[in-house]
């Protein structure tokens, strides 16, 4: 998987400081980050049962549904032939795009002279649910100054979608039309991918976000009491926001605490786990902008100096990150979170 993120070279001083906490705290729950998330609280996640990292094998990667992945998709000629010149091919690259290719798909990016088009190759065994929704129903909704249209054609195996942004001025039929064209080409050029091979040790799917929230102390966490803090999905504009929020290839548990007072933006946390993903680990890694290396529960991490932490146990790939959070760093509640995960991958094992 090719992945493209824009990359700073200069992490600020506070970051060292965090990640001499991430280093130490595989042993002990560390103080709070008081730069980066507020004043002291009375949080104290534990972190026990902690993941045993052990000598896990090379991680096992999927069979992508066109050799070269992105790069020769944008390449083929019948795909050319329907979006016209193509300028840049890029691979996207957030969690849950890991999470299609890691399921045996793909998720492209191809700008044109007149459009950039996601293009999402979706096996077959994903296509439920609210996903089957979005793909299933080709539309256009109309802002005020663009409109969003997505289209989809079927493949071997599995549904091509393709997304775009376009003016106003184009009428919903004529964009459908060139979507599906599009998404057509994409389809009659790849063939049926396979997914990566699970490993019984894998992360569980659906995370247990209750045992998450009360082994964390989510709602202190967030600094709000229990009537303002809910499990809830964030709001989702576009259509591949839709689909991250729908997707059955990531687990996740997204936590919101509404504002209390004028002025006041609310806070937010997030856990999201790809499992069987560890064979993208090392390009998502080096690509995560203002992030250094870390060790987080004795797994190789990347902390950014905003407190979000990525990290995996060679099998899987986690991302916990939080807004506006009371006093506890992301970093200490990576250690809660693990702490549930393997308790319950511990009991599911017998």
């Amino acid at each position: 998987m090719s992945v493209t993120r824009s990359r700073s070279v200069s992490v600020p001083v506070a970051l060292a400081s965090l990640i001499l906490v991430a280093g130490l705290l595989s042993a002990c729950t560390g103080p709070a980050d008081a730069d980066t998330q507020g004043g002291p609280s009375s949080v104290s996640p534990t972190a026990t049962p902690t993941p045993t990292p052990s000598g896990t094998p090379a991680p096992l990667t999927p069979t992508s549904p066109i050799a070269g992945g992105c790069a020769a998709l944008g390449a083929a000629a019948a795909v050319v032939a329907a979006a016209g010149e193509i300028q840049r091919v890029t691979a996207l690259d957030e969690m849950w795009h890991i999470g299609i290719d890691t399921a045996g798909g793909l998720a492209c990016s191809l700008l044109t002279p007149r459009l950039a088009v996601d293009v999402y190759v979706l096996p077959a065994a994903t296509v439920v649910g609210d996903v089957a929704a979005v793909v299933g129903a080709a539309t256009c909704d109309r802002g005020t100054g663009s409109m969003e249209c997505h289209a989809s054609a079927p493949g071997a195996g599995q549904t091509v979608l393709a997304a775009a942004s376009f003016d106003t001025s184009v009428d919903d039929p004529a964009a459908l039309a060139e979507l599906t064209a599009i998404a057509s080409a994409v389809a009659g050029s790849t063939t049926e991918g396979q997914p990566a091979k699970s490993r019984p040790a894998t992360w569980s799917k659906p995370l247990d976000c209750t045992a998450i929230a009360e082994t964390i102390g989510v709602t202190s966490l967030l600094g709000s009491d229990e009537a303002r803090t809910a499990l809830a999905a964030p709001a989702a504009s576009t259509v591949d926001g839709r689909l991250s929020i729908a997707s059955s290839t990531i687990a996740r548990c997204d936590w919101v605490r509404t504002p209390t007072q004028e002025g006041d933006r609310g806070s937010d946390f997030s856990v999201i786990a790809v499992p069987n993903g560890a064979w993208a680990w090392k390009t998502l890694a080096a690509s995560i902008p203002d992030s250094v290396d870390a060790t987080v529960g004795g797994y190789a991490a990347r902390v950014t100096s905003k407190g979000e932490v990525y990290l995996s146990d060679g099998v899987n790939i986690l991302h916990l990150q939080g807004q506006r959070l009371a006093g506890v760093s992301v970093v200490d509640t990576a250690l809660g979170v693990l702490s549930v995960i393997a308790g319950k991958d511990a009991a599911a094992r017998g």
